[in-house]
């Protein structure tokens, strides 16, 4: 994962970050904890992105602060619950971060912007997770390689900090997407991908639960009601998926 990023060597921490700080920071229930202690063997600090290690500015608005970029690595002893992982890690660690979920030989990547929580300055309120799901590094497909490359540190904005890290983010969305069609999306903005994807998505678990009720439906005339329903959200999930490609 890392090899494809071509990280400059100085940006390197590679220090541990003891569960410790979690069970004193975080406030975690009993359920959290023994997340932490049964799901994750070791959290590595692996890379900082700061004024002092790479030649970008810091960032700041009336709603963000965004001084260094950090890459955390988390090495699972089993495939567990990654986004309330993520969430905890992220609450106890006030920067953004490019996460890296690990298992064997393979990864699953979490980002998710940041904003100053106005009441408390001290935290910051996490915005949506953008994550992939599981990629084994050794069976690549071609869009997993076109993930990857993208990631180059070369390839991402060095305008400010907030830049930065928006293309990483953006960088998963249209990856995301891009999963769901032949190709790769080209010529769209993650905004732009992002609306439609999150369209797709709903439409689809609509679907879901419908073909769940239809199995439990008694009465003729209500099966045959939703099956026309259901032909009918196919229809428009398929019509989005057209707009991923024009």
């Amino acid at each position: 994962m890392f090899d494809y990023m071509k990280i400059p060597p100085f940006c390197a921490v590679s220090n541990t970050i003891f569960k410790k700080l979690f069970y004193d920071n975080a406030d975690l229930n009993k359920t959290d904890r023994d997340l932490f202690t049964e799901q994750i063997d070791k959290i590595i600090w692996a890379y900082s992105f700061k004024p002092e290690t790479i030649n970008i500015k810091p960032y700041k608005d009336e709603e963000r602060e965004y001084s260094e970029i950090e890459i955390i690595e988390v090495k699972l002893l089993t495939v567990g619950k990654t986004k309330r992982m993520a969430e905890i890690i992220m609450r106890a660690i006030p920067y953004p971060m490019l996460l890296v979920f690990t298992l064997n030989n393979k990864i699953q990547l979490f980002t998710a912007h940041q904003r100053t929580n106005l009441a408390d300055p001290s935290r910051n309120t996490i915005e949506e997770f953008i994550f992939t799901d599981w990629i084994d590094m050794e069976s690549l497909t071609d869009k997993d390689k076109r993930l990857l490359e993208g990631l180059e540190i070369k390839k991402l904005s060095h305008l400010n900090y907030y830049r930065f890290y928006s293309d990483i983010v953006d960088k998963l969305i249209i990856y995301n997407a891009s999963k769901l069609i032949d190709g790769y999306i080209e010529g769209k903005t993650a905004a732009e991908v992002k609306e439609i994807y999150d369209r797709v998505v709903e439409v689809d678990e609509v679907v879901k639960s419908l073909k769940l009720r239809v199995k439990s439906e008694t009465q003729l005339n209500r099966r045959v009601e939703m099956n026309i329903e259901i032909k009918r959200l196919k229809m428009r999930e398929n019509e989005l998926l057209r707009e991923l490609t024009n």
